[in-house]
């Protein structure tokens, strides 16, 4: 597991896995798990936690240790990842892997708002990060992760 992420990033995971590990045993009770959802507004039912810690427990601790907990994470991401894609492919009309200003200006349109050209150029000078002219998914990736 730790060769498959970066230091960064395990540091990010061993934070949050502190954080949530409430009586500091080194595992994830199903009860910390609810706790951790209901942080992110979700409130997943009992045998909704119950099959996470069955999938991710790696021990048989009846929990989920930092390894499974780093795994759960990993899950997490991806799935994020994927769900941005899909709103990048509906913004990307012409599935060329980027936006340009004819095809924001255009959604914008569809949605019901009025934009001009130069409201336009300034919104893609916004989230165009690499300053490419056009908004890739990185870019479009990033402007999530600025929230």
């Amino acid at each position: 597991m730790a060769t498959e992420l970066s230091k960064e990033k395990l540091e990010e995971y061993r934070s949050a896995f502190e954080m949530f590990d409430l009586n500091n045993n080194g595992v994830i009770s199903s009860s910390e798990l609810a706790s951790m959802f209901h942080n992110f507004q979700q409130f997943p039912t009992k045998e909704e936690l119950k099959s996470m810690i069955d999938n991710y427990d790696t021990n048989s601790q009846d929990g989920i240790n930092f390894e499974g907990f780093c795994k759960l994470m990993q899950r997490s991401e991806k799935l994020e990842v994927n769900e941005m894609k899909e709103a990048f492919s509906v913004f990307d009309q012409n599935h060329d892997g980027l936006i340009d200003q004819q095809e924001l200006h255009n959604l914008m349109k569809n949605i019901g708002e009025e934009f001009t050209e130069n409201q336009i150029a300034i919104l893609m000078n916004e989230i165009d990060f690499d300053k490419d002219g056009s908004i890739s998914f990185e870019d479009f990736k990033k402007l999530f992760e600025e929230k």
